[in-house]
C-alpha cells in the first residue's frame, strides 16, 4: 500500500480540490437530510400521526428523489457538473431549513419531497465529479473516502440536533440547514469544471436527447450491467431505507430512550462507523476487487443488523452494535459509487449512475419504508426489521456474485469499454 508521500504528487491540484469540495458537499447534504429522521419522534407526537403516514412520506419522497436523480444526472451530462452541484446543494439546504416553520404534516411532507429530490442529485454528481478528476490508481480511495460524508453528516448533525431538540423541540433542528446556504457560494468559487466533461463538450457533438442517453444504457454492451446494477442498488437501498430513518423512533419506542438520547446514539454510532468506510475503500483498492469487497460488506453488515436488533441491553451496547452495522452495511457505500462509475463510459456516466445507481437506490427507498411501517404494525419493530431489512442485504450480495469482477485502478473508460452505438 503506497504511503501518503507517494500519493500526494498524483492528487494535488485540481483532483484534490474537487475531492475536498465534493466531500464537503456530500457531508453537508447528508447533514441536512438526517434532520428529518431525527425529528420524526417529535413531529409524530405533535401532529398525532401513525407510523404508516411516516412510511408513506418517506416512500413518496424517495420515489420523487429517484426521478429527480435521473433528471439531474442527465442535466449534469448536458450543461455541466459544477453548476448542477451548486444548484442542488443550495436548493436542498434552503428547503430543509424552511421545514422548521411547517404548520402541519402535509406542508412538512411537501417540503420534504422537494428538498430530498434536489439532494439526491448531489450523490450522483459528487461521485461522477470525483471519479473523473481522480488519477486511475487512486480513484477508488478518493471516491471511497468521499463516501464518509454520509456518516459524517449524520454524526455532525446529531451534535447540534440533540441539544437543540432537548431545549427547543424538533423544529429547531431544521434551522441547522440554513448554515449550509452561505457555504455554497464558497464551494462554487473553489470548484473547477470536470476536465473530462469539458473535453466531451469541446468535441462539439450535437446535443443528445435525454431519451437517447437513457436508451444507450440498454444497448447490448451495457444492458446486462445496467440491469444488475439496478438490482444491486434496489436491494441495498431497500435494506437501508427500511431501517435508517426509523432508528431514532426505534430507540425511543423499543429501547425507551428520550428523543435527544436516541439522536445521540444514532449520531455517535455513525461516527464510529466511519472506520468501515475507510476500510472498505482501502480493501477495495488494494486487497480485493470492489465487487468482492461489496459482497463481504453486505453479508457482514446483514449479520450485524441482526445483532443490533436483538442483542443490546445497555446504552453502550446499542452504540456498539449500531456502529458495527454501520461499519459494514453503510460502509459499503465507500465502494458502491466507484463500482457504478466503472460500469459506464464518459458519454453516459452521470446518466448511468443516476438511473442504475442513484435511481435504483431510491427505487428501493420508495418501496420499503412504507412496507416496513405496515410490518411494524403487524409484528413489531424487531421482527419487522428482521423480516424486511436483513434479507434485502443478503439479496444485494447474491446479485453482486453475478456481476463482472473488474480489476481496481484501471482507467474509467477501459473498465467501461467503448460505448456501443445506440439502436436506431
Amino acid at each position: 500500500m503506497p504511503g501518503f508521500s507517494s500519493v500526494w504528487p498524483h492528487i494535488r491540484g485540481a483532483p484534490l480540490t474537487i475531492f475536498l469540495v465534493c466531500l464537503a458537499s456530500w457531508t453537508l447534504t447528508n447533514l441536512d437530510q438526517s434532520l428529518f429522521g431525527y425529528a420524526i419522534p417529535g413531529f409524530r407526537t405533535e401532529f398525532d400521526i401513525g407510523l404508516e403516514v411516516i412510511g408513506w412520506i418517506l416512500s413518496v419522497s424517495f420515489a420523487v428523489g429517484a426521478v429527480a436523480a435521473v433528471a439531474i444526472g442527465v442535466l449534469a451530462d448536458r450543461i455541466g457538473r459544477r453548476i448542477m452541484l451548486i444548484v442542488t446543494l443550495g436548493g436542498s439546504a434552503l428547503l430543509v431549513g424552511v421545514q422548521a416553520f411547517a404548520p402541519g404534516i402535509w406542508t412538512l411532507a411537501f417540503l420534504r419531497l422537494l428538498s430530498f429530490g434536489m439532494s439526491n442529485g448531489v450523490n450522483t454528481i459528487v461521485t461522477t465529479y470525483t471519479s473523473e478528476a481522480a488519477p486511475a490508481r487512486y480513484r477508488g480511495l478518493m471516491t471511497g473516502f468521499l463516501a464518509i460524508g454520509y456518516p459524517a453528516g449524520w454524526f455532525i448533525a446529531s451534535l447540534g440536533a440533540a441539544p437543540l431538540m432537548a431545549a427547543y423541540g424538533w423544529r429547531a433542528t431544521f434551522l441547522l440547514a440554513f448554515i449550509v446556504v452561505p457555504l455554497v457560494a464558497l464551494l462554487f468559487r473553489w470548484l473547477p469544471e470536470s476536465k473530462k466533461f469539458e473535453s466531451i463538450k469541446a468535441a462539439a457533438k450535437p446535443a443528445t436527447p435525454w431519451f437517447t442517453q437513457l436508451r444507450a444504457l440498454f444497448v447490448p454492451g451495457l444492458r446486462r450491467r445496467t440491469i444488475l446494477c439496478l438490482l444491486v442498488t434496489f436491494f441495498f437501498g431497500g435494506a437501508y431505507a427500511s431501517t435508517a430513518f426509523y432508528f431514532p423512533t426505534f430507540y425511543t419506542e423499543v429501547r425507551d430512550y428520550s428523543e435527544a438520547d436516541a439522536t445521540l446514539i444514532v449520531g455517535l454510532s455513525y461516527g464510529l462507523g466511519l472506520v468501515g468506510y475507510i476500510a472498505a475503500a482501502v480493501v477495495g483498492e488494494f486487497v480485493m476487487t470492489r465487487r468482492n469487497t461489496l459482497i463481504v460488506w453486505y453479508l457482514v453488515g446483514s449479520g450485524a443488523l441482526l445483532g443490533l436488533i436483538w442483542l443490546p441491553n445497555s446504552y453502550a451496547a446499542d452504540i456498539f452494535w449500531f456502529g458495527f452495522m454501520a461499519t459494514f452495511s453503510y460502509g459499503s457505500n465507500a465502494v458502491l459509487g466507484t463500482w457504478i462509475t466503472e460500469l459506464f463510459p464518459t458519454e453516459v456516466r452521470a446518466t448511468g449512475g443516476a438511473f442504475a445507481g442513484t435511481g435504483g437506490l431510491y427505487l428501493g427507498f420508495s418501496v420499503f419504508p412504507v412496507v416496513t411501517s405496515y410490518v411494524v404494525a403487524a409484528v413489531g419493530w424487531q421482527w419487522a426489521f428482521t423480516l424486511v431489512a436483513v434479507p434485502l442485504g443478503v439479496l444485494a450480495a447474491l446479485v453482486m456474485l453475478t456481476t463482472e469482477n473488474f480489476k481496481s485502478g484501471i482507467d474509467l473508460d477501459e473498465a467501461a469499454g467503448t460505448l456501443p452505438p445506440a439502436a436506431p
